[in-house]
């Protein structure tokens, strides 16, 4: 009996003396981890290609040196701060690969990051998944724009102000801009589509869509003035038109003195 009590005490001062050695370790593994940052390349989630760099995260003054590891494998072992490692995806074969660290503290402590999982894929993978991303991408934004235009058109429908030529007018804040269309100055609105090549707004002259550009004060003003040159010409032919020929009306009257 007093065997077994003796047996019992000594497993379990082994058992404490075990965990008081682990615990700090454990403690270690715990502030610690891995970072993977792009460089270069494609990154869909865990979907990558390309140059990456991998990092161990926290208190770098208590590491002496870092083994980066895929699939348990050595990749690099750092000694010096940062502890970082660039390398290329194609480099290690494509599929799913685990990503980690063995760190050794300036104690004498090792101990591993957890990992983490990702997929190398394929040149041809990384092509696919392009395609798909901004196919999507292209397809969503395609689909807004047009049923932004649809309801603005619809709502404006009937309600276009319409400015007589040369009239003076206030371009806003926005500024004003020459309709590829008609050729006309107009204010931008506020409810244009703003995009990375310019604005894709509505002609208050001729209610056209199209993608405008601010124009500058010159700009409208010559503009303006050729919208006023176009109506004097457009005036003086009507009153041209208008007079009689001077010839048939000579004729008329020879032919009323002969009466």
């Amino acid at each position: 009996m007093k065997n077994n009590h003796k047996l019992l005490f000594t497993v379990l001062l082994a058992l404490t003396l075990l965990g008081a050695a682990v615990r700090p370790a454990l403690a270690q593994s715990e502030g610690y981890g891995i970072h993977l940052a792009r460089n270069f390349g494609y990154g869909g989630g865990a979907n990558i290609r390309g140059t990456f760099t991998i990092s161990l995260t926290g208190d770098e003054t208590q590491v002496e040196k870092v083994n980066f590891l895929v699939d348990g494998s050595s990749m690099a072992v750092i000694d010096t701060p940062p502890f970082k490692f660039q390398f290329q995806t194609d480099e290690y074969g494509y599929g799913t690969h685990l990503l980690t660290a063995e760190y050794t503290l300036t104690d004498g402590t090792t101990a591993l990051t957890a990992s983490r999982q990702y997929n190398f894929i394929s040149p041809e993978e990384e092509r696919k998944q392009m395609i798909t991303l901004f196919g999507g991408i292209g397809g969503v934004v395609v689909v807004a724009l047009l049923t932004v235009a649809l309801v603005q058109g619809t709502m404006l429908k009937g309600k276009r102000k319409s400015y007589e030529p040369g009239e003076p007018r206030n371009y806003g804040m926005l500024g004003g801009t020459i309709c590829p269309k008609c050729g006309r100055p107009f204010p931008r609105h506020l409810w244009g589509i703003k995009l990375v090549v310019g604005r894709y707004d509505r002609c208050d002259n001729c209610g056209k869509w199209s993608m405008t550009h601010r124009a500058s004060a010159a700009e409208l003003a010559a503009a303006e003035a050729a919208e006023r040159r176009e109506v004097q010409a457009d005036r003086q032919v009507s009153e041209v038109d208008e007079k009689p020929d001077q010839k048939s009306a000579l004729d008329d009257s020879r032919f009323m003195d002969d009466l």
